[in-house]
């Protein structure tokens, strides 16, 4: 177990300042007699918890200072596994961690999702096994969704459900639209979460240990394995700063960030059946 302090600040999304004063940390490992995962290397290495599901820590290459930033990574195959949004309610709270999220949906790992106003409702898209939870903003964001087991994106104003939709979120900024990075406004660094596609349609989940910002992380998410990256042609940046979490429990393998603010809606990563 290796702690790690969060700076104090304020966060800002579309609504009024918070003070966060927060101590947070990331887990690698249990206590229970679960394996260590490997300390984040310079190249991605694909550690497979089951058939189509793997994991990976990685260093991101951008140093801050104090350390280098690095990144907990997921990738699966969305015809062995689906994304499902949970609700804190569902974990029997009104704001929810990973750990929560994750254990609700009988999942095998969990992160946060999108962006949620000052009464902690959700803003923008939300569709889980093909119920709408939360509708459609028509700004400039984008779509993640899952459909016909296979996984895309669209920007929101261009967005049409496609038949047998299974889920989407809705969330923004892109950070990656064919596999190129647009021009971000912003050069703000942040703790991260992204929802990613590759070139072989697999379905990457990266969360980061440390700051980095829009355009870092997007350059990072394009790179191939090879070069420290994972090859993800499409992504879309999910809420960030310190509403970034993860938990990964498969098996004997244990990777957890904890989030100094839980929040209202989270993601599992769930086994089709």
């Amino acid at each position: 177990m290796r702690p790690q302090s969060l700076l104090l600040g304020l966060r800002d999304l579309g609504k009024p300042y918070w003070l966060l004063i927060a101590n947070a940390g990331l887990l690698i490992g249990l206590a229970c007699g679960c394996s260590r995962v490997a300390a984040p290397s310079q190249v991605v290495d694909w550690r497979s918890l089951r058939p189509g599901l793997s994991y990976a820590a990685v260093s991101i290459g951008i140093d801050n200072g104090d350390h280098r930033a690095s990144a907990h990574v997921v990738r699966f195959d969305p015809s062995r596994y689906e994304l499902q949004v949970v609700l804190a309610a569902e974990t029997g709270a009104s704001l929810a961690q990973a750990s929560a999220f994750r254990q609700a949906a009988h999942g095998l790992v969990a992160f946060n999702g999108g962006y949620f106003d000052h009464q902690w409702r959700p803003l923008g898209l939300l569709v889980s096994r093909g119920a709408e939870l939360s509708p459609l903003r028509k700004v400039d964001h984008g779509v993640f969704a899952l459909a016909r087991h296979a996984a895309l994106v669209r920007h929101a104003r261009q967005w049409l459900a496609p038949p047998d939709l299974e889920f989407a979120l809705e969330c923004g900024p892109r950070l990656l639209i064919g596999g190129q990075a647009p021009h971000f406004r912003s050069a703000d660094r942040a703790r991260r979460t992204a929802l990613a596609l590759d070139d072989r349609g697999r379905v990457v989940v990266a969360v980061t240990e440390g700051v980095v910002s829009l355009a870092e992380f997007a350059n990072w998410l394009s790179k191939p394995a090879t070069a420290g990256g994972v090859g993800a042609t499409e992504a879309l940046n999910l809420d960030g700063g310190p509403s970034s979490m993860l938990e990964v429990a498969v098996d004997a393998t244990f990777a957890q960030v904890l989030a100094p603010t839980p929040v209202p809606v989270g993601v599992a990563i769930v086994e089709r059946k």
